[in-house]
This record gives structure tokens, C-alpha cells and sequence, in this order.
């Protein structure tokens, strides 16, 4: 089995927009016979849903004068050109253009700047589901304008400058939205680490111990495989990999590189309102990441007490009688090349080790609550990988550098989208 996940897919296309994060305003605006020359603006940028709270503001409008704001969605090919012979105002949207609403007046007092014209966009659209550019896609552009009255001005009249605005989606709600090549994961208690004997086939050593009850106590997201070369490189425009293949996993990347590749994937998608307030994409810390990987088991592997070679991508089998060999030749394998866990998470065991957001301590016996180590000298990797051996892909195995700025070809990374945290 082969997946490419419709993260991977869509993180080329996506990139653009990473630079849309506030309404933009461009073109010039006119000043009216009496000196006011009107600024638009929007507080936000508007969603698919229509539900984002935008409100398009025109001020510095001539007190006590009618005006119309309106809107294009397709300027391209399009130079702004003089509203008429000798006016300073500009027309900037392209037609067709829709009007939102009746004409509106601006208040404030007559002959001076301090009127001003207000849209609640969500309002507008939600009441005009067939208007211009309605419904709407995620990344689709909106260009709007203002046009006022000013009778001793050419054509009468003026225009403000122009507001482009990029549609968003809703932000997801944790625990419902479903994240395209993610894993939503509730929130939970599980335990964390292993009690197992330190002989064959476990080699139970006292970084596991002792086996302790965690709860994660918020729902997030998880990559449901490791992060793709296809994804590293259409992101950051680099691939590190040693063993090239666009979707096996981004090898040789260092605890840094794995932050960056994060907060990369943050700004772009919160451009398109894809990350909900307070998360972000990241590193799992190494709770969230074996809460994931154990997916409701107790046994030392997700697939049970023993770890086939048909099962994952590593390198000897002590389960096996006698112990042997598991792959020929050596290296990694496509991402989603054996059967997921139960929650439907792919290569937890083998292929590449990920690297954890926190830092390596030793655990204590009683309960703990969402533990995060923001402090220490060890950067933890959990996983396994596809030169490890059988007992060091377990669900519970901890290992680690001491320096976060290390990398190997068996050191890569899966995300979660989560609650902020800063390492």
C-alpha cells in the first residue's frame, strides 16, 4: 500500500498564499474638492462561510455625501485608469462589479473628512447567497471600491482607493473538522512508557520505565505519515534526503529544519484560515506522539507484542526465531508502504525516526497531565527507523541527540496541529 496524502498535494498550489495574511489596499485614491481623500480598509479577511467577521471601512469620506461601495473578482489583465478626463480618482476593480446595498450616506459634518461608510461583508453575502463570486473558494480574490458624490468634481463624483481581499475557509474546530492528511485525535488518558523485561526480545531499558498514566487533555491533529520529500522540498525548497523519492520521507533534517518546516506550514495555512486560534503546526511533543502511536494498545508495538518484517520498515528482528535480517537493500520505503494503526496513522514503527518538540527526562511514577520537557540537553526522536532494530521501534522506546542541530538519514518528521507551544 502507497499513500500520498492531499496535504502533499495541495502544498505547492497553497504556497502563494502564505502572503495574503491582511486585507491589501492599492491603487490611488481621489481627493474631493474639499480635501478629503477616503482611505478602505478591512479588519480581517473574509472566509467561505461567510462568517469570519469582515467589515469593509471607507473613512476620511466629506461629511454628509451619498456613496456606493462595490466589488469585482477578477482583475486580472486590468490597469486602473482615470475615473474621467482631469479627475484624480481611479477606477481599480475590473468589470463586472456588484454593489453591496443602497446607496449610504457618510454622517459626519458637511465639509469636512470625517464621514465614512461601513459593510459587514459576512452580512452582505450571507443575505445575497447568488451574488457576484457567491459561494465562494478558498483562495478566491475580491477587489473592492468606493464611489461618492461630489457634484463640483468631474463626472460629479470620486472614487477611495481599492481593498484586495483573499478568501479563507472557517477555521477547523478541533475534535470536528476533518484536516486534509491528517488524523484527528481525541483527547484521552493512556500509559505512557513500558515495563517490559530487559532481556530478548524487548531490551527494556530505564529510559521506558516505569509505565505511568498520561492524559492529554485536548484534541489535535496528527500527520497520518511522515512528512514527504514532495512536501519538504514544495515548502522550504530544499531536500535534504539522502535517499531521494517524492514520497518517502524527508531524511536528514535537523531539529531546527523540523521547527522551520512548522512554522512554514503555520503561515500558510492560517492565510487561508486553515489553523484554528491558539494552535499551530508543529512537532508532537513525545506525549501526543506515542498517545498517537499506541492508538488505544497496551502492547509494546500498535500491531501487538511482536513487530513482523512485513509490518514496518526496519532493519533486524528480534521476534523472529532465530532473529534475522528484514530488508535488502537498506534505506527508506514510500510513506504508507504497511498497514496503519488503529486510528489509522502510518510508518509510527520504522522507516525514519521523528523528531519530538521537548526535551528528554526521566519519568516519574504518578499521573501526569499533558507533560511537556521545555528544558534539558537531549532533543528526543521517537519511532525507530529503518536501521534500527526490532526492540528500538517499540511504541514506548525514547532516544535522542545531544545536540538539536545533529541529523542522520534515518531522522525525519511527522507534524501535529495543536496548541501552541514553545519549546
Amino acid at each position: 500500500m502507497n499513500v500520498l496524502t492531499s496535504l502533499s498535494l495541495g502544498v505547492a498550489s497553497l504556497a502563494p498564499l502564505a502572503q495574503a495574511q491582511n486585507p491589501q489596499p492599492y491603487c490611488t485614491a481621489g481627493t474631493s474638492t474639499s480635501g478629503c481623500t477616503p482611505s478602505i480598509n478591512a479588519n480581517l479577511q473574509p472566509n467561505t462561510a461567510n462568517s469570519a467577521g469582515c467589515v469593509i471601512t471607507t473613512s476620511g469620506v466629506e461629511g454628509q455625501k451619498q456613496g456606493i461601495v462595490f466589488y469585482g473578482v477578477d482583475n486580472s489583465a486590468f490597469a486602473p485608469a482615470p475615473w474621467g478626463v482631469g479627475s484624480t480618482s481611479f477606477r481599480c476593480v475590473k468589470v463586472p462589479t456588484r454593489r453591496m446595498g443602497s446607496p449610504l450616506g457618510s454622517g459626519g459634518t458637511a465639509g469636512l473628512c470625517d464621514g465614512s461608510y461601513v459593510i459587514n461583508w459576512d452580512a452582505y453575502q450571507s443575505a445575497n447567497p447568488t451574488a457576484l463570486g457567491n459561494p465562494w473558494l478558498a483562495g478566491g480574490k475580491v477587489f473592492v471600491q468606493s464611489w461618492y458624490r461630489d457634484p463640483l468634481a468631474v463626472k460629479t463624483s470620486n472614487l477611495s482607493n481599492a481593498l484586495e481581499l483573499t478568501l479563507r475557509n472557517p477555521p477547523p474546530t478541533p475534535c470536528v473538522t476533518p484536516v486534509p492528511g491528517m488524523v484527528a485525535i481525541p483527547a484521552g488518558t493512556f500509559m505512557m512508557g513500558s515495563d517490559a523485561p530487559t532481556g530478548a526480545p524487548y531490551f527494556n531499558g530505564p529510559k521506558q520505565k516505569p509505565a505511568h498514566p498520561v492524559t492529554i487533555s485536548y484534541c489535535f491533529w496528527i500527520g497520518e505519515t511522515e512528512v514527504t520529500q514532495a512536501q519538504y522540498s514544495s515548502l522550504m525548497g530544499t531536500n535534504p534526503s539522502f535517499f531521494p523519492g517524492a514520497n518517502h520521507p524527508v531524511e536528514s533534517v535537523t531539529w531546527f529544519d523540523a521547527q522551520a518546516y512548522g512554522a512554514a506550514l503555520t503561515a500558510q495555512q492560517a492565510a487561508l484560515g486553515n489553523v484554528p486560534a491558539g494552535y499551530q503546526y508543529r512537532l508532537p511533543t513525545e506525549a501526543e506522539w506515542e498517545y498517537a502511536c499506541r492508538a488505544g494498545t497496551t502492547t509494546e508495538f500498535h500491531y501487538g507484542p511482536s513487530l513482523a518484517c512485513n509490518q514496518a520498515r526496519f532493519s533486524y528482528s528480534f521476534d523472529l526465531t532465530p532473529p534475522a535480517s528484514c530488508q535488502n537493500p537498506s534505506g527508506t520505503v514510500p510513506v504508507g508502504s504497511y498497514a496503519p494503526n488503529a486510528w489509522g496513522l502510518y510508518d509510527m514503527h520504522g522507516n525514519v525516526l521523528e523528531w519530538c518538540l521537548d526535551y528528554y527526562a526521566p519519568y516519574s511514577a504518578g499521573a501526569v497531565t499533558d507533560p511537556f520537557v521545555s528544558a534539558g540537553l537531549y532533543r528526543l526522536h521517537r519511532g525507530g527507523g529503518w536501521f534500527y532494530e526490532s526492540n528500538l521501534c517499540r511504541s514506548a522506546v525514547r532516544s535522542s541527540f545531544t545536540v538539536p542541530n545533529n541529523s542522520s538519514n534515518g531522522l525525519g518528521l511527522r507534524v501535529v496541529l495543536a496548541p501552541i507551544l514553545v519549546p
